[in-house]
């Protein structure tokens, strides 16, 4: 079930955005439609003991927010057992160097500590600060798996799960899943491959989101911040955790970045997919990420 975030106090039901979708900014909503104050959406942070955290990689706002989150989670000196941070950007690679840190250790010794290369998937700039306000609190954890098990499934599919806990729930995935996840890679490949010839990115996509699941339920609470379609509720990580503990206390938060020529809450909605909250952001600057690729392809 997902957190009853109903008839909660300080709250309202969302009205339509005149003029501009600007005016979304800084609003938290839930999944009854009702705009929550800020502070009630802290406590509902602080209450659930398994957090999903939906962020778009590159928005320096959401990075804010997480860094808040973090804060937020941790403030309540009454609630000791908030668990871990569990970071889509850390894999296992980097499970050793994360047992090496303490709650004094600074930015630029985490830095060297983690051995984080200048250039890679995951820019420090963006990303040291929020691992930091993590560590400080002793509970940093890393969610994703390393280059050479992805290479591994890259190579020979769902043979790597068999008899593996960790990724049980990424073996013999159920049909709409596995079609939800194929639409979404071929569209992120912008259309150049087949279907079929996507399946190894397929399961690559299903054990990344088990990983995670598994992380978090290490310990009795964690939070998890990855990109937002990681965070999915019925497709992403949500599910492998759900599937391992049916009775999980989950709260799914979705970043959501405003355009300001779109007031309409339902296709935000609708392109976040289902969560407990949504939680309005300022936008990066738009991109076509395929229309350079398509061009080339037609030369």
């Amino acid at each position: 079930m997902f957190a009853d975030t109903t008839n909660q106090p300080n709250s309202e039901p969302a009205q339509e955005v005149q003029h501009s979708g600007l005016n979304l900014i800084g609003k938290v909503m839930n999944s009854q439609a009702q705009f929550l104050d800020e502070q009630l959406a802290f406590g509902l942070l602080r209450k659930h003991r398994y957090v999903f955290i939906g962020e778009k990689h590159d928005n320096p706002a959401h990075h804010e927010l997480e860094r808040r989150f973090i804060q937020e989670r941790f403030a309540d000196a009454s609630r000791s057992n908030q668990g871990r941070v569990v970071f889509e950007m850390l894999d296992n690679s980097h499970e050793a160097a994360i047992r090496q840190l303490q709650a004094a250790t600074s930015l630029d010794q985490m830095k060297q500590i983690l051995n984080w290369p200048e250039k890679g998937s995951w820019d420090w700039r963006i990303y040291g600060s929020t691992f930091h306000e993590a560590s400080k609190r002793s509970a940093l954890a890393f969610g994703n798996i390393d280059r050479a098990f992805i290479s591994a499934v890259y190579k020979n599919g769902e043979k790597n799960f068999v008899g593996v806990d960790r990724f049980s729930t990424a073996l013999n995935p159920p049909d709409f899943l596995k079609n939800y996840l194929l639409d979404q890679i071929f569209s992120s490949h912008c259309g150049m491959q087949s279907r079929e010839t996507l399946t190894p990115m397929l399961y690559i996509q299903l054990a990344k989101d088990a990983s995670m699941a598994t992380a978090m339920l290490q310990t009795d609470a964690a939070m998890l911040i990855a990109g937002g379609e990681h965070v999915r509720a019925e497709t992403g990580a949500p599910w492998h955790l759900r599937k391992k503990n049916p009775q999980a206390d989950v709260l799914v938060i979705q970043l959501i970045e405003v355009q300001a020529d779109s007031i309409d809450l339902d296709t935000y909605i609708k392109k976040a997919g289902k969560a407990d909250l949504y939680w309005f952001t300022a936008a990066t600057e738009s991109k076509d990420y395929c229309a350079g690729v398509k061009g080339k392809a037609a030369q």
